[in-house]
């Protein structure tokens, strides 16, 4: 709406001339971050008591094992406050003819609707295994995939440019513009978008669990791609490092920094001892960001490195629990997901959350470390 207005306000002539300073990406970014934070600020403690009051608290969680007492009780779904100041700050500070930015606010809505159900059947069930089933769950992931798949694979619909839309980035590998090779997959692309939505959109669902470890996880990997975003959408810059050039993607930049403003903000209230939990619809919805980012800006295997942190959650998961405890019948860590291992060993859960953090932050910087390396 600001840009639109700025545009408008600049066409009447000359005098509004230095409204252009609003659709700078930086500018709308900054103004974009520090409103979702001021929203998160003020109106998160008014949505935490009405949560509680309104019975969405925690209904079973696992008993700290260094602690008298457990977090059972405490307001849960605060994923929602994160989902509307996100939404609202969109609406001022986004370009809404950007085809980047509804595609992004696709997966953001749909899968925070998807937690929120998550969470809903959890509540009325009285109990953590009472929400949606595991099949269910990949069920609605894989057709929602499959439809954003096909989507930024039609030649009438994708926002690629029309002879990249069904290619991959492959990190350290110049594209065929500068002289290396595209790796075209035709409709398989379709398939591959639908398998990193589920897979990112579960990692990141996984690492939810301690106090302000999936906000504060999650941005560091966030800031990576929103980088990437701004390069890619810059002609100069993308040809420079030997990047494909995505016209309008840099939109993405202003979606990340209101993301980012909301989760400083939410970590205010969710960092230790937490007043309020994203639950799924927190948890799901930042997993669904972080899948459409990576596919946006055609980065997919940067996160290996980037979201490093969320595999080794999620392989070990698999490992200890479908492995383990399906197949060979014992466990083969102590407990899944393995930050509640590490709790197990006797770790406190803020030392837990801040070593991951800054492995989180290491792997980020790692990351922006092979930008130069094509």
């Amino acid at each position: 709406m600001i840009a639109e207005l700025a545009s408008f306000l600049m066409s009447q002539g000359e005098p509004y001339g230095f409204l252009r300073v609003l659709l700078y990406i930086s500018v709308r970014g900054i103004g974009a971050a520090m409103t979702t934070l001021l929203i998160m600020l003020i109106f998160s403690p008014i949505i935490i008591r009405k949560l509680y009051r309104s019975g969405f608290r925690d209904q079973q969680r696992d008993f700290d094992l260094h602690l008298a007492k457990s977090k059972q009780g405490t307001p849960t779904m605060g994923g929602i406050i994160v989902v509307g100041a996100v939404c609202i700050c969109m609406i001022f500070w986004g370009d809404l003819s950007n085809h980047y930015l509804w595609l992004i606010c696709s997966a953001f809505l749909f899968f925070a609707w998807l937690g929120f159900i998550d969470d809903r059947a959890k509540l009325r069930g009285g109990e953590a295994d009472a929400g949606l089933s595991r099949k269910m769950k990949l069920i609605l992931q894989t057709v929602y995939g499959l439809a954003f798949g096909l989507f930024l694979f039609y030649p009438a619909t994708t926002p690629f440019p029309i002879n990249i839309s069904d290619t991959i980035g492959i990190p350290f590998l110049k594209p065929a513009a500068h002289g290396g090779f595209d790796l075209h997959l035709s409709w398989l692309y379709v398939v591959f978008v639908a398998f990193v939505i589920v897979a990112v959109s579960n990692a990141v669902n996984l690492i939810d669990g301690l106090d302000g470890l999936a906000a504060g996880s999650s941005l560091p990997p966030l800031l990576v791609y929103s980088v990437l975003a701004y390069i890619l959408g810059n002609v100069k810059l993308s040809g420079y490092l030997l990047y494909p050039s995505l016209p309008e993607v840099h939109e993405l930049v202003v979606f990340v920094a209101a993301l980012a403003g909301a989760l400083v903000g939410f970590l205010w209230f969710n960092g230790y001892p937490a007043q309020v939990f994203m639950g799924d619809t927190g948890s799901l919805s930042l997993g669904g960001v972080m899948a459409a980012l990576i596919l946006l800006t055609k980065q997919e295997f940067l996160f290996i490195i980037a979201g490093g942190l969320f595999l080794y959650v999620n392989i070990t998961h698999v490992i200890g629990d479908r492995i383990g405890l399906n197949y060979l019948g014992r466990r083969i860590f102590y407990r899944t997901p393995i930050h509640h291992a590490y709790e197990h060993l006797g770790f406190a859960e803020t030392k837990v959350v801040l070593r991951f953090w800054i492995v989180a932050q290491v792997l980020a910087l790692l990351a922006l470390a092979t930008l130069k390396l094509r």
